[in-house]
């Protein structure tokens, strides 16, 4: 088959006529892609358009009628990726409708139904729940991605008729096969250096049962050859000509979550702002200098370790503060600050660290060597890694209190070197 100069000169197709293939594998990725990056969004169809003319090419030679304008029922084909089951859990995603995605007005209409009137927790969960709905695309497209890889590479090999390229069994609807090309000794060779590193893991592994299964598994998978048949091109020409639809309603989901995240954000900050007492203490303890010091912001998993960081000082694996807190956080940063897989990061409290500055507004050392680990608890924050221990610390003196999100209140810290002053001219007001 011949390519056309623009697939040509988007598979870097040189003089020789080489053509690599791992270029298919690169343009196919951009289906996870949500954004709108014409130039990904057009290497994309171009690798499509190629592999749906090959999937025809090799259907006239077989006669298995194939046109390339097979599809989908697009409405159970949602339903099937967006299965109904999956959110019910959630008593607030009432009456969702997967079929929705199919109108933008009727979606937006129906979140903004749905989120009237609604409490931050109760928001929260909705963006939590029609996120994970709506990956639901992206895990659909995982399922198919490496299959048409190999099926595409599988199909250039049979489509450019070269004696070079690996076999390519051609199955008709009675099993049939004829193997018409040739595997390579290049290929062989290819494929014999990486059964020997396989190998070599093996040999390294040969302790772990677990590990063993799973060799077991991906040594049967390689053995498999791809088989085309009429059957497996009919489907994936459906998954082909389902993909751009499927990307559009992806990309409506995401916008959809976008704003049910800027929603839940304002009414976290309206929750926080309408409580008088709490903001009274917000003001106070954010309060400070900056010509004079620096606040720094520590995102704790839980108010006890809050608690626990005020009255023995927090400690880090690294001797960087940045390396576990942020630096000067606006009031709205710090209310909506979490991170973590779960958010639990900075959910609940955050401690506030007070740097100071020298006359030159240079920020002085509050970190020190910590002589023993053991001596203080210790909390992975993420940031400073899974398996890392104590060996800085910032004293409790630094330390100015933290803010407790959870109670919607602020705890400020006796032991701090300023508090004296913050008692006797502010917590008084």
């Amino acid at each position: 088959m011949e390519l056309t100069n623009e697939e040509k000169q988007l598979f870097k197709v040189d003089k020789k006529e080489t053509f690599d293939t791992n270029y298919i594998e690169e343009y196919l990725l951009n289906i996870y892609n949500i954004d709108n990056n014409e130039e990904q969004t057009h290497n994309l169809n171009v690798t499509l358009d190629l592999i749906k003319r090959m999937i025809i090419e090799i259907s006239n030679k077989n006669e298995f009628g194939i046109t390339g304008n097979e599809s989908y029922d697009t409405d159970n084909l949602i339903n099937e990726i967006i299965d109904e089951k999956e959110v019910s859990y959630n008593e607030l995603l009432v009456n969702f409708d997967p079929k929705l995605y199919k109108d933008s007005d009727k979606l937006n209409k129906y979140f903004y139904e749905l989120t009237k009137d609604k409490t931050f927790k109760e928001l929260k969960s909705i963006t939590q729940s029609f996120n994970g709905m709506n990956d639901n695309f992206r895990a659909y497209f995982a399922s198919h991605f490496t299959k048409l890889v190999d099926l595409a590479r599988e199909l250039y090999y049979k489509t450019s008729e070269k004696e070079d390229y690996e076999v390519i069994n051609i199955v008709d609807d009675n099993n049939n096969t004829n193997n018409e090309m040739i595997e390579s000794e290049t290929t062989n060779k290819a494929n014999n250096e990486l059964s020997d590193d396989f190998f070599k893991f093996d040999e390294w592994a040969s302790d772990d049962s677990w590990m063993n299964e799973i060799i077991e598994e991906n040594t049967k998978k390689n053995k498999e050859e791809t088989i085309i048949n009429k059957e497996t091109l009919t489907e994936y020409t459906k998954f082909i000509n389902a993909i751009d639809p499927i990307i559009e309603y992806r990309k409506l989901g995401y916008s959809i979550i976008r704003k049910l995240r800027k929603l839940t954000n304002q009414t976290k900050l309206k929750e926080f702002y309408s409580n008088e007492k709490f903001m009274k203490m917000f003001n106070i303890i954010m309060e400070h200098d900056r010509t004079k010091c620096s606040y720094y912001f520590h995102g704790t998993q839980c108010v006890e370790d809050a608690e626990s960081i005020l009255n023995t000082g927090l400690g880090m694996a690294r001797e960087s503060l940045e390396s576990t807190a942020y630096k000067e956080l606006t009031k709205d940063e710090a209310i909506l600050y979490e991170r973590g897989l779960g958010g639990e990061i900075g959910r609940d409290a955050i401690v506030i660290i007070n740097v100071p500055k020298n006359s030159n507004g240079e920020e002085l050392n509050v970190v020190t060597k910590l002589d023993n680990p053991d001596s203080i608890p210790f909390v992975q924050s993420g940031l400073q890694g899974l398996n890392s221990k104590p060996n800085y610390i910032v004293l409790p003196e630094n330390i100015v209190g933290y803010i407790n999100k959870h109670d919607k209140k602020i705890v400020f810290n006796p032991k701090y070197y300023n508090y004296e002053n913050i008692d006797n001219n502010q917590l008084s007001r």
